[in-house]
């Protein structure tokens, strides 16, 4: 357990001094003389005292650290992200202003992993903590136990300041993309991570009672994420050279209505309330299709309100008029591919066509099973996912290329090269020991064994993050910051055009 100090530091480490100091009116910190704050512009964030006054929007508004201090062991739950104002409806009833539009600056990302009950939340713990290091390079600088699953915070190491251009928010649309990304390679690797919650709304508070990891030199840079993000996002689905059907829907070419997942989705009345990818995001993904292929607003209201009505457990009607009002809004394009795929998986398990979104291009590769040669990507997962299982709990794992080639299938020059990237881009260290095998390491195996024993975070923990530094990679590639609305463009060559950049904060 964490004491109230370091709580405290985590919190303020998750704003990015983007409140006052002191309480702007009835401060008890200034009365003793302190000299006042320079009148600079902050920010609002919100507080909530249980998950029930949450769903109710039923909170409190804060300006201050000092007020932070003053009530957050009370609070459950809380916006990590500052907004340029929050207010309250009429008589206090609730607080306003919480939308992504009124965002003044994005300080984490937190991901949502939750299982049926805490049993289970314990029983997967170990998994949990396999799952969470974003490719062998993001570290989650704190992890909190919620009543039946994870809170996993990635704090950057700069906030991200919202600007609007030409009536768009293009930080806040890379920041969506960014941590699309990021839950999905978690969720592909454990199950619970809840790919459908607001990526900025509202999360657990840190607390004594919940803070399991904190690490505060674990930051995430932001340019190292995104561009991580472009190499994923040019991997997903995956790009291939032999024989794949490409499929190309624009936004004037084709309508989600008539591809085969909208049909499938409206025949479904089993789904269920609760979090993530439950009723709402149903009605708004269906509600979103139907706004990009021009179906009129009151059409969308009379399909949902009798796909709504044909639900075991059905949703408020005034939940459905607002989630048809919010897609017609025009803040979207029409429902996203990660949504649609998460809600067929939920939903529908048996589905068998194929899953079109309707928006930009979507290139479907032949299976790995049924092509003869792997790309190298999949061998640099295969070799990173062989050295987490066989080191467990480890900080490292002697395995000669042998077993790794006998494991895995590979060819000794394939391994050797796979090998080499890794290495290049900081996801594995090797340590000869003349004729004994190797011992290998990954930041995944490094952070398992820091969350079981305290004691490696101080030694092998530290000592190993210190000595990753950015590193040119075998095409010459340098990283650059680079522009925060640049998601699509990928560097060639064989090894991924990112690296590991790890800020450590000072004092």
């Amino acid at each position: 357990m964490y004491d109230l100090k370091t709580v405290q530091a985590a919190q303020r480490l998750v704003l990015h001094d983007s409140l006052h100091i002191y309480k702007v009116k009835n401060s008890r910190s200034n009365i003793a003389g302190q000299v006042m704050e320079t009148p600079t512009k902050k920010g609002a964030i919100a507080l909530f005292s249980s998950k029930d006054s949450m769903q109710k929007a039923h909170g409190v508004v804060i300006t201050s650290f000092e007020a932070l201090d003053a009530i957050a062991d009370r609070m459950t739950h809380w916006t990590p992200n500052t907004f340029n104002w929050l207010g309250y409806t009429q008589n206090r009833g609730s607080v306003r202003g919480h939308r992504e539009a009124n965002l003044a600056q994005i300080n984490t990302l937190v991901v949502d992993i939750d299982f049926a009950d805490a049993q289970e939340r314990d029983a997967r713990e170990r998994e949990v903590l396999g799952a969470v290091t974003v490719a062998d390079l993001f570290i989650p600088t704190m992890i909190l136990r919620t009543s039946k699953g994870f809170h996993v915070y990635y704090v950057f190491d700069q906030p991200m300041f919202l600007r609007k251009k030409r009536g768009q928010f293009p930080v806040l649309k890379a920041a969506q993309k960014m941590s699309s990304f990021v839950r999905q390679w978690i969720q592909k690797r454990v199950a619970g991570v809840d790919v459908g919650c607001n990526n900025f709304g509202i999360f657990r508070i840190p607390r004594q009672d919940n803070l399991i990891f904190f690490d505060a030199n674990m930051l995430i840079q932001v340019s190292a994420l995104m561009k991580w993000s472009q190499y994923y996002a040019a991997q997903v689905p995956v790009t291939d050279q032999m024989g794949d059907q490409v499929i190309s829907l624009s936004s004037d070419e084709g309508r989600q209505v008539d591809q085969a997942w909208f049909k499938a989705l409206l025949k479904v009345t089993t789904v269920k309330s609760g979090h993530g990818l439950a009723r709402h995001n149903t009605v708004m993904t269906l509600a979103l299709a139907m706004y990009q292929s021009k179906i009129s607003q009151q059409r969308a209201r009379d399909v949902l309100d009798v796909f709504n009505s044909n639900l075991h457990d059905p949703l408020v009607d005034r939940e459905v008029v607002q989630c048809v009002r919010d897609a017609y809004s025009g803040d979207y394009r029409g429902a996203a591919l990660s949504y649609v795929q998460g809600l067929l998986d939920q939903w529908v398990p048996n589905f068998s066509g194929k899953v079109v979104a309707g928006i930009g291009w979507h290139k479907f590769a032949k299976p790995r099973a049924e092509r003869q040669y792997s790309h190298a990507h999949e061998w640099r997962n295969d070799v990173l996912a062989l050295i987490n299982r066989m080191g467990g709990s480890a900080a490292s794992v002697a395995m000669s290329t042998r077993q790794i080639q006998a494991e895995l299938g590979i060819s000794p020059a394939s391994l050797n090269r796979v090998m080499k990237q890794l290495q290049a881009t900081s996801q594995l260290k090797r340590v000869q020991r003349g004729n004994q095998p190797t011992l290998l390491t990954t930041v995944t195996m490094l952070f398992k064994s820091a969350m079981v024993s305290r004691q490696a975070q101080s030694q092998a923990w530290t000592g190993y993050l210190t000595t990753l530094v950015p590193t040119v990679g075998p095409n010459g590639y340098e990283p650059t910051v680079g522009t925060l609305t640049e998601m699509q463009a990928v560097s060639g060559g064989s090894a991924p055009p990112w690296v590991m950049e790890t800020r450590r904060r000072t004092g």
